[in-house]
């Protein structure tokens, strides 16, 4: 095979990969909301005393002792905190206000520097860590004495927690055999006859390293480059390795992405209590809520903001260059910008201050600038990402991002389910008077009524183009009720899918109840 060849052979495993990560990232999302409370019923009732019942037997268990992680508070604890919050806003109950008070307390004891830990960087930061399956993963290699021989990295995009190296000295003791396998990629990896001499054709790093590798791991045997580590340190003065077997270890990163969606219900909360004086007994926790999460912007606009690419536009890096989410020290994608557009404007109307509008306004316009318009259905289409993921990408040279070396750029639709928190953006701009207009919401609205309900309204499309029909994003639909506010067909198109669906969701239906009453339905 030419070096063209096999060039374009890992480009199109990079995009399969990427593809499998976003689908990973979203399944486990899905999954949660989907079946872990959904029921089928002969009948589905919106109403105050069915969603009362369902409340009263939702699990009290909190889902960090489970896994630890912050996925599990951005995926899971903050859409049922929503879910409450949606309750409140239909019902006016305030025990609904109490479960919201006591859980977010809770979340918050969860953060690094409450519990006095530390990420990857070495600092204990006013964010939560993950450490789980979606970060770099590193591991050491070491002689008889316990001395470092080598350090590996990991190069996929996830799953590195479940990379395994097994070390054989060959009888000469110069050279041994290494063996890299990933389980859950169904992965093998040989390289015999490999040694530390970096003046032999056989230096491990040669024979490992891989200067294209992409987040791409397909499945089998292999005896070439690695697709699943590389070499990044290798001590010259010790030329032995003993015989070991090792497990990568995740990196820990107090990830700024999921700021904003763990922090909306809270800030929800907070500008509830803020605005109604009968609710002072929540006052001293509605405080709490607004200090935290000013605390964690501060650190993120502080390390992470980004001005540009163009004029009046901005964004927030994943994560400063080197610290271990794969894709590094490049802009969070529209998902993610769409919950720190929604708090951080919240945020501007209790505290008044203005960075927090002025940032808001820049990620609108971002993503309002590369909006792609179907003039014939009269709708709005998206990526997932912008530039540079979505031109050029980078190579090598470019340095751009320490852990994937290269991308190779290209343009990806936005899927229905992210796209769901890309309206959360759109709206919470627009009731600020920002960069959206009523026709621009009209717009969305027909992107979800053409492109996104199929016509037999028990389906829905996997992307916001209309392709691909995708069961297990059904679940999404109702996170993009807030179109109702302006196009009121939008519950009605929502609640039909739902009712002919017939399968009972208890954050779809408290969603549903909340804009039933908005809109004055009951």
């Amino acid at each position: 095979m030419s070096n063209k060849s096999k060039y374009l052979l890992k480009v199109m495993l990079f995009f399969f990969a990427f593809a499998y990560v976003n689908k990973v990232f979203s399944d486990s999302r899905n999954l949660y909301f989907e079946t872990y409370y959904r029921d089928t019923v002969p009948e589905i009732i919106i109403t105050e005393g069915r969603l009362d019942s369902l409340f009263e037997s939702f699990p009290k268990d909190d889902p960090w002792e489970k896994t630890k992680d912050a996925s599990a508070l951005s995926w899971r604890e903050s859409y049922t905190l929503n879910a409450f919050m949606d309750l409140y806003e239909a019902t006016g109950d305030i025990k609904y206000l109490k479960e919201v008070e006591s859980r977010g307390k809770r979340l918050l004891s969860h953060r690094d520097d409450k519990r006095g830990v530390v990420d990857g960087s070495g600092k204990s930061r006013p964010a939560w860590s993950m450490a789980s399956k979606y970060v770099v993963a590193t591991g050491i290699l070491r002689n008889a004495q316990g001395d470092t021989v080598m350090v590996l990295q990991s190069t996929p995009s996830a799953y590195n927690n479940q990379t395994k190296i097994y070390v054989k000295p060959r009888p000469d003791q110069n050279t041994f055999d290494m063996t890299v396998v990933n389980e859950h990629f169904k992965r093998e990896e040989h390289f015999e006859n490999i040694n530390l001499n970096s003046n032999s054709s056989r230096y491990i790093e040669k024979i490992v390293n891989d200067p294209l590798a992409p987040y791409s791991t397909r499945s089998g045997t292999y005896y070439e480059k690695s697709n699943l580590v590389r070499v990044e340190y290798v001590n010259p003065r010790i030329g032995e390795i003993m015989k070991q077997s090792i497990e990568l270890d995740p990196i820990p990163l107090a990830f700024m992405g999921y700021i904003g969606i763990i922090y909306e219900p809270l800030i929800r909360f907070s500008e509830i209590v803020a605005n109604n004086s009968d609710l002072d007994q929540f006052d001293s926790s509605s405080k709490l809520f607004i200090r935290s999460a000013e605390e964690s912007y501060m650190d993120a606009s502080q390390r992470l903001w980004v001005n540009g690419p163009n004029s009046n536009e901005g964004y927030y890096l994943m994560c400063e260059k080197g610290e271990s989410m794969p894709a590094d020290n490049v802009g969070q994608p529209f998902n993610y910008l769409g919950k720190h557009v929604s708090v951080e404007l919240a945020l501007y109307r209790i505290t008044g201050k203005i960075d927090y509008r002025i940032r808001a306004e820049k990620m609108a316009n971002l993503f309002k600038n590369r909006l792609e318009y179907d003039a014939q259905k009269d709708l709005y289409i998206w990526n997932y990402w912008y530039e540079p993921m979505t031109t050029v990408g980078w190579k090598p040279e470019d340095s751009i991002s320490y852990n994937v070396k290269v991308f190779p750029g290209k343009a990806r639709t936005e899927d229905i389910s992210h796209g769901a928190l890309d309206i959360a953006l759109v709206m919470n701009a627009y009731s600020m008077g920002i960069e959206f207009s009523k026709k621009d919401v009209s717009r969305f609205a027909n992107t979800l009524i053409k492109n996104v309900i199929l016509e037999n309204y028990i389906g829905v499309s996997r992307w916001v183009d209309g392709k691909g029909e995708y069961p297990g994003y059904f679940n999404a639909l109702h996170r993009w009720l807030p179109l109702a506010k302006v196009v009121p067909d939008v519950y009605e198109h929502i609640e039909k899918a739902y009712f002919k669906r017939g399968e009972e969701n208890f954050f779809f239906s408290a969603n549903l109840l909340k804009w039933k009453t908005k809109l004055g339905y009951n």
